[in-house]
């Protein structure tokens, strides 16, 4: 599960692309089992911009992920550049 904070300068152009490269993961990493996100309800005052939760069989599909080009692009060219901050847990399910 990923949480991100976007700056106050984030546009919407911007949001719109993270979400637009966060839909092609599933498209090029095919053991990627769940792959859901989006923003903010806006239900509760000082909650994060958006989640994203991923799951996978193993956690070395999660390395797998983790170090995949296409997604370290993602990061470094539309997650970083509006991100104030961000929060991160992994964790197994039965």
């Amino acid at each position: 599960t990923l949480m991100l904070t976007f700056t106050a300068e984030a546009t919407e152009e911007q949001k719109q692309a993270l979400y637009d490269g966060l839909a092609e993961m599933p498209r090029v990493m095919d053991f990627i089992r769940r792959y859901e996100f989006g923003p903010d309800l806006g239900l509760r005052e000082g909650n994060p911009s958006m989640a994203l939760v991923a799951d996978f069989d193993s956690e070395q599909d999660w390395r797998k992920y983790s170090a995949h080009p296409d997604h370290l692009a993602l990061i470094e060219n539309l997650v970083r550049p509006i991100t104030a901050a961000s929060s991160r847990v992994q964790y197994e399910v039965s």
